[in-house]
């Protein structure tokens, strides 16, 4: 297995500042007014219901779409399309395997253009890349084809990639249903939650509330594009985040708070 890489640097993050963020598409916006502060040894789990924003924030928060107002901070820089350095500390994986660009491609293909593109020289990184593919039990679909692979195969080999570059922050939409098994499952908590530990940055989309209470350390709660709801996910949601939330949101709400 040959892996061509450049040499690359570690990169760290203090915090990302969301300040007024927000993103019109024809007209309409998915997001709007999001204020918001991550910081390191944090898991944040964004929960909402479909259409709330969840994956808009993800892809701006990895550069993937430009801001239509306010600011997105990688400590004191900016983050938007255009900037390479601050894109190679995070990185996203999304549920699906269409690319951003709409094409289809080998996963193990990816996985080498994500190694070049982060930079992700270190030694013993194939050795790495050999022990991921074989405890996430993906060594007989090496090199074949996406269509001879199963989803959650084809997102294993997503996660190998996000596992040995390991950049600061790691943004996952809807990784609980990406088809993994109970073994997959297993491997990506542990290791969202080792990652933090290390003083990485995880964030996670999902539309079930019994994920945040396992995994994380805040909950962000969207509701049609806004901010409905920031704490740890044992504190009780305001009678006001209730009141003002549209009844989609109650089913999330709900699962919040003191058990």
């Amino acid at each position: 297995m040959q892996f061509v890489v450049r040499k690359g640097t570690h990169l760290s993050v203090e915090r990302i500042s969301l300040v007024n963020a927000g993103r019109v598409f024809s007209g309409k916006w998915a997001l709007r007014g999001i204020e918001a502060t991550l910081k390191p040894g944090q898991v944040y789990a964004v929960l909402g219901a479909n259409g709330a924003g969840k994956s808009t924030l993800l892809r701006l928060m990895a550069g993937w779409l430009p801001l239509s107002e306010g600011r997105i901070l990688f400590d004191q820089s900016p983050m938007r399309p255009t900037a390479t350095h601050l894109r190679r500390k995070v990185m996203l994986l999304e549920e699906h395997t269409v690319s951003r660009n709409g094409a289809r491609s080998k996963p193990t293909e990816t996985l080498c253009s994500t190694i070049n593109d982060y930079q992700a020289d270190r030694p013993n990184l194939e050795q790495d890349i050999a022990d991921w593919y074989e405890r996430l039990e993906v060594t007989s679909v090496y090199n074949k084809d996406e269509r001879s692979m199963s989803k959650g195969q084809a997102y294993k080999i997503k996660l190998i990639g996000l596992f040995v570059v390991a950049p600061p922050v790691w943004l996952l939409d809807e990784p609980f249903s990406a088809g993994l098994d109970a073994d997959g499952l297993k491997v990506l908590e542990e290791q969202m939650l080792a990652h933090a530990r290390r003083g990485g940055i995880v964030a996670f989309t999902s539309q079930w509330p019994e994920h945040a209470r396992r995994l994380a350390n805040w909950t962000v709660v969207l509701d049609d594009g806004r901010l409905a709801w920031c704490a740890p996910p044992q504190e009780a949601p305001s009678k006001e985040a209730r009141a003002n939330g549209a009844s989609s949101l109650e089913a999330v709400l709900q699962g919040l708070g003191p058990q």
